[in-house]
């Protein structure tokens, strides 16, 4: 149904069903057919190669998701005293020291930093990193 999102994809729809009628209108019955057929035949096969593309980015989505790395965090949780948890049982309120090249969650403040910065490609979908 995604690909009647498209308003080009809505248009050919009508012009294949318009096409058909005149067209069985002014040549009968099995000659009329022919435009409109021709035109219903492209958009399942846009539809069809739509649907395919769709289908294999979620599931190349749904297995970085499945792959993201778990990894061991230290937390400070309402005392001094850290606990080791990993990365997926952080929640609000965790204190958590991060270190060279970790992941972790991007709605995070950071408290304290010297000479800090993130890559945010994984987030924002580019390709290289600033």
């Amino acid at each position: 149904m995604e690909n009647f999102n498209d308003p080009i994809n809505v248009i050919l729809c009508v012009a294949a069903v318009v096409s058909i009628i005149i067209g069985i209108i002014r040549e009968g019955f099995p000659e009329g057919l022919t435009e409109g057929l021709s035109i219903m035949i492209a958009l399942v096969i846009i539809f069809v190669v739509n649907s395919a593309n769709n289908y294999s980015s979620e599931r190349q989505l749904a297995a970085m998701m499945a792959s993201s790395e778990e990894v061991e965090v230290t937390v400070f949780r309402g005392s001094t005293q850290p606990q080791i948890i990993m990365n997926d049982q952080l929640v609000v309120g965790d204190l958590y020291k991060f270190e060279v090249g970790m992941k972790f969650p991007a709605d995070s403040v950071v408290v304290e930093a010297n000479d800090a910065f993130s890559n945010e490609c994984d987030l924002t979908g580019e390709s290289e990193e600033f």
